[in-house]
């Protein structure tokens, strides 16, 4: 019974325990102007935005690190690359995957580790999918103008402590990206150069003191796993009209009241299921519904009353245009 004993006793070190292996991360920074502070690997699994330093000591532009992983942690785990962080907290610097196969969007579009059974090096181009160590060529920066509309914020955070976008570009960072009103007007500007295809933001106040809310209904928004957030897709330089706070059309300034409009009452403003159209010269009249975009998405006539049914149509801002041959009304109308 003692020997029993004993032989278990000396297969408990191999029971449960799972072998590391020794897993060589290569990528490759032509592409980038890598920062005082080199490049790191971090994020997911590995930790912070500094969690490994990497080492490019004969300069020829390719940063290695090897790290001991353990393959019930490390595999399928997520992780990223990122030039020059300063804490361990700098999103701001991690490389932008947003839009290309390897950027998991459900995880703030970090690389995913493959499937480790060995020792093994793994071979990357920084801010690229490929896995042979070569970059493509990058495709060449645009100029990207954001603006915002705060006249109609109703939040509690304080504006002048700042109005920021966020993004895939920044890491989702706070305050990297700071917006510009130096006319006074309220609506807040910013210029990205950008090379990404596609991105992915929102609007914040004071860092992350407050932020935009959206949900999947949004016609301006793309929602990747738990989040939805502003989308914009672009190969030129780009100037995108001023959005409204938490809108995905112009500040909705009528929003909340009864449009009285001469021969015309809208309401309510803003709706949920029915708009209720009311034309008070007993005269045939056209009610058309148009997406923010200038999509026709409804019409109809009618002679004292229309009941449009808009509980299907997404969320967002539409303009409801009224004309019954003597006058013409156009109403800015949130669904909500």
């Amino acid at each position: 019974m003692k020997k029993i004993y004993f032989t278990c006793l000396m297969m408990l070190p191999f029971i449960g325990f799972a072998q590391n292996y020794n897993v060589t991360l290569s990528v490759n920074a032509e592409n980038i102007t890598v920062g005082p502070n080199g490049v790191y690997a971090g994020g997911g699994f590995l930790g912070g935005s500094d969690a490994y330093p990497m080492d490019d000591s004969d300069s020829d532009g390719v940063w290695v690190v090897t790290l001991s992983l353990d393959p019930t942690t490390a595999n399928g785990g997520k992780f990223i690359f990122l030039n020059s962080p300063t804490g361990a907290a700098d999103w701001a610097t991690k490389e932008v995957l947003a839009g290309l196969p390897c950027g998991d969007p459900a995880n703030y579009d970090d690389r995913t580790m493959p499937t480790i059974t060995a020792d093994t090096t793994l071979l990357f181009c920084y801010g690229a999918c490929t896995t042979d160590g070569t970059c493509p060529t990058p495709p060449s920066p645009k100029d990207i103008t954001l603006s915002v509309d705060m006249n109609c914020y109703t939040g509690t955070a304080t504006v002048a402590n700042g109005v920021y976008v966020n993004g895939t570009f920044n890491g989702w960072n706070g305050t990297s990206d700071p917006m510009d009103d130096s006319d006074g007007d309220g609506v807040y500007t910013v210029t990205l150069t950008l090379t990404a295809p596609s991105i992915e933001y929102k609007f914040t106040v004071d860092g992350w003191t407050d932020q935009e809310f959206f949900d999947t209904t949004y016609l301006c928004t793309k929602t990747s796993g738990a989040f939805t957030n502003r989308f914009l897709e672009s190969s030129a330089d780009t100037t995108v009209p001023a959005f409204g706070w938490n809108e995905c059309g112009p500040c909705a300034t009528n929003v909340g009241i009864t449009e009285e409009l001469s021969s015309f009452t809208v309401k309510p403003n803003p709706a949920s299921d029915v708009l209720f159209i009311e034309n008070t010269t007993g005269t045939t009249s056209n009610v058309t519904v148009y997406s923010i975009t200038g999509a026709l998405v409804m019409s109809e006539r009618f002679e004292n009353e229309s009941i449009l049914d808009v509980a299907s149509l997404p969320r967002g801002m539409y303009i409801v245009r009224m004309e019954n041959g003597l006058e013409e009304k156009v109403v800015r109308v949130a669904l909500k």
